[in-house]
């Protein structure tokens, strides 16, 4: 039948959805952005006023925790 363009149905079967390359660079990127921030984060409660990561330290004093 296949000579003729006809499929029997049911004849191929469907694989499920599977993770490709792709999908492991995106969840390394993810990773490295997580760990990015964190470090971010640490380093900004160094430098931030009060021990804050987001706070800002005035200009007249300014304070670097060890």
């Amino acid at each position: 039948m296949s000579q003729f363009g006809m499929q029997m149905p049911g004849g191929r079967l469907r694989r499920g959805a599977s993770p490709d390359v792709y999908s492991a660079l995106m969840g390394l990127a993810v990773l490295a952005l997580l760990a990015a921030c964190v470090m971010l984060f640490i380093q900004g409660s160094k430098v931030g006023a009060d021990g804050s990561a987001i706070g800002l330290q005035d200009q007249s004093k300014i304070s670097l925790r060890q």
